[in-house]
């Protein structure tokens, strides 16, 4: 039997957040920008993407990243994202994990990785710092592009709640809101994230309606970040964040934190881009200070780091510069078919 395509992928997460890293199956991608190279992948290879993120071969919470030659002198790779609603100019679990992949699999090398390494993404140049030891890759930190807080807040009705909506930008714009206001107290009702994020994606949409012309593509709200204050530890833990979870000290916060991106997929992490928009949304009003570390404990129990390490501006605007620190692990190396007579060459999408 012939086939009519074929993949290869290394499969991560990271605090449970699924990334498929295609490593093969795919030629270069042209294009002198990371722009240029999404726009190349999406006319020409959207088919891979609903086939290796899709189900039977994936599923709704499903992500992938492809590893791109670099275009900016100094840099090491790009990555561009993928989703299920198409591509994404950057994602903080996604760096985290192909940061890690790439060390466990001996194409970044260990040395190279602790003293800093420099990755293309459409939403411009990041920097990941990896904490090693041994073997091992205890954490990975990353210095994403300059984020601020968008716009001025709106007030959405959510089940009859006045609910304030900030917006973040940190690469991708972010709906942020407090979920304390829908009155979530403990575990998060995921169902009810889904329907309510599609209430204020939609808000905030409207009114940043010709607004949001930031990136190069117009791509609108990405995603809504849920976030409450928490009350110690949860019953997981990232172990190799044990030794800096010390909620003891009273210049940390902690925060459980939900989101929901690219329409309707649930992201299991303690965040990352998302994050990175609430820690510029927190410092916009007052609320963080400059060095203070955020810790974020997400649906998983899996927790990250997060603080603003300094100001800058961006895009005309004031910014800060976020710094973010979580962990991946590698799950295995995949290879994937297409029989031609597959009846389901993209695959579905069930939620």
């Amino acid at each position: 039997m012939k086939m009519k395509r074929w993949y290869a992928a290394i499969d991560t997460h990271s605090g449970g957040e699924p990334l498929r890293i295609i490593t093969g199956g795919l030629p270069p991608l042209a294009g002198a920008t990371l722009q240029e190279k999404a726009d190349f992948f999406r006319r020409n290879f959207d088919a891979a993407r609903k086939l290796l993120l899709a189900e039977p071969r994936g599923h709704g919470a499903m992500t992938g990243a492809v590893v791109t030659a670099p275009v900016t002198k100094g840099v090491r790779f790009g990555l561009l994202f993928l989703n299920q609603e198409g591509l994404a100019a950057i994602s903080g679990h996604g760096i985290i994990a192909a940061v890690t992949a790439w060390i466990a699999t001996g194409q970044l090398e260990f040395s190279d990785a602790a003293a800093g390494v420099l990755i293309d993404c459409p939403a411009g140049t990041v920097r990941a710092i990896a904490e090693c030891e041994g073997e091992e890759v205890h954490a990975v930190t990353i210095e994403p592009v300059p984020s601020f807080a968008y716009d001025k807040p709106l007030t959405v009705n959510v089940e009859g709640a006045e609910v304030r909506v900030d917006i973040g930008f940190s690469g991708e714009l972010y709906a942020v809101v407090d979920a304390s206001l829908l009155g979530v107290r403990g575990a998060y009702p995921l169902p009810k994230l889904r329907e309510w994020a599609r209430l204020i994606r939609g808000a905030a949409e409207r009114r940043l309606q010709g607004k949001h012309s930031v990136l190069d593509w117009d791509s609108g709200i990405h995603g809504v970040f849920f976030y409450r204050r928490g009350d110690g530890l949860g019953s997981r833990r990232e172990a190799s964040l044990d030794d800096r979870d010390d909620d003891r000290d009273p210049a940390r916060i902690v925060y459980r934190s939900a989101a929901v991106f690219a329409g309707e997929q649930l992201d299991r992490s303690p965040g990352g881009a998302g994050a990175c928009a609430h820690l510029a949304v927190l410092y916009s009003r007052g609320l963080l200070a400059r060095g203070q570390q955020v810790v974020y404990e997400g649906i998983t129990g899996a927790r990250a780091i997060g603080t603003i390490s300094g100001e800058t501006m961006a895009y005309d605007r004031r910014a800060v510069i976020p710094r973010f620190t979580g962990t991946a692990h590698v799950l295995g190396f995949m290879n994937f078919l297409l029989d031609p007579a597959d009846p389901l060459p993209e695959g579905f999408i069930l939620y």
